[in-house]
């Protein structure tokens, strides 16, 4: 962890980042000259984040004798990544705001990502990362602006090469880099002995927590809202897709659990 004293301070911003393995929290305030970080703690616990992620918070805020009360609003990063690291990260988010009346805001993870290289490079950059087996999110960006140049997706690798082979043959040199492109290497090294693209070190794969802490400071006053962010979930969960075999493991007619299902969303 890493802190910088101070007392009270003023427009003091959490930022949590559960999308991935590496568990993130970044806690600091907006400036004149870009955010500063006051604190800052990283967990690579894929599925355990439940056991860090409160703990870690407490023990940030007791190093600088502060308390959740102090917090002055909250940003989280929504997705796309993992189901059970977004609803633990966004549910945490959503405790303290209702307990202390905090406005709250969500983060996209692949913009995240950009962030961090893009200013970095000339050309295009695509973030590719991990989904599921053989699937990857992507989305790319104009190097060095960081803007946008497709919309975030789910993609099959197969569709996930055809997409990077097409952004190559704009004939701008195309950067990649992802837990998605270093989880799957053995698949895409054709595009990269074909010089399709040039991959980038994983040092980029997770957001340092000032980009994460400068992400959520970054944002308008208008995307802190009252409300609960609302997750960005591009596919099925797991559960979702395996439910018929998960209920009868658990003697539940499948009919009946998917009809439990399709009530819940209709009440969310």
């Amino acid at each position: 962890m890493t802190s910088t004293a101070s007392s009270s301070p003023k427009d003091l911003t959490l930022a949590l980042c559960g999308a991935e393995e590496r568990l993130q929290l970044a806690l600091g305030t907006p400036g004149e000259n870009g955010a500063e970080l006051l604190a800052a703690q990283e967990w690579t616990v894929p599925g355990q984040s439940v056991r860090f992620l409160v703990p870690s918070l407490q023990s940030m805020l007791n190093a600088l004798g502060l308390q959740t009360s102090d917090l002055s609003r909250i940003a989280c990063v929504r997705g796309p990544g993992s189901f059970t690291g977004l609803r633990l990260s966004l549910s945490v988010v959503a405790a303290l705001a209702i307990v202390h009346g905090l406005p709250q805001a969500g983060i996209d993870h692949l913009a995240l990502l950009a962030r961090g290289p893009a200013t970095l490079l000339n050309g295009t950059l695509a973030v590719v990362t991990h989904s599921r087996r053989q699937q990857v999110y992507v989305q790319a960006y104009s190097a060095p602006t960081g803007t946008p140049l497709s919309e975030a997706a789910a993609m099959t690798l197969k569709e996930a090469d055809s997409t990077l082979r097409t952004l190559s043959a704009q004939r701008l040199p195309l950067y990649a880099f992802g837990s998605g492109l270093r989880r799957n290497a053995d698949f895409f090294q054709y595009l990269v002995a074909e010089s399709i693209l040039t991959p980038l070190s994983m040092e980029w794969d997770a957001a340092s927590p000032q980009a994460l802490l400068s992400a959520a400071c970054d944002l308008p006053p208008e995307a802190y809202a009252d409300h609960p962010v609302e997750p960005l979930y591009m596919r099925p969960s797991d559960a979702e897709e395996n439910l018929e075999t998960i209920a009868r493991q658990r003697g539940l007619d499948p009919k009946l659990a998917k009809e439990m299902l399709r009530r819940s969303r209709q009440n969310t």
